[in-house]
């Protein structure tokens, strides 16, 4: 299983604009800002909450040919590029756990 690392978060939480200000940040304040609102989970915690029954949703966001060539089992493809387009029809509960990576 290759995985750089995985998130957890929900849906909605994380398409909405950490400030009304954003555009006068630099990427890095916005990275940081984000990472303050998303849990880094290691991929043991990720075996164990799918070994464990609990109801999560893996999101895959690489290319479509990237996920085509060996994704995980169950995973969602939605691409880096259309996710906040997509992801509210792909995953239309707001309490859904995103393992996303």
């Amino acid at each position: 299983m290759k995985i750089a690392f995985a998130l957890t978060l929900a849906v909605y939480g994380m398409f909405t604009p950490f400030s009304s200000r954003a555009a006068d940040k630099t990427p890095e304040q916005i990275v940081q800002e984000a990472r303050a609102q998303v849990k880094e989970v290691s991929l043991r915690e990720v075996k164990k909450m799918m070994d464990s029954g609990e109801k999560i949703v893996i999101l895959d966001v690489r290319d479509k040919e990237e996920y085509e060539k060996e994704h995980i089992t169950g995973a969602i493809n939605i691409s880096r590029g259309l996710l906040e387009f997509l992801v509210q029809n792909k995953i239309p509960d707001k309490n859904t756990t995103i393992i996303v990576y």
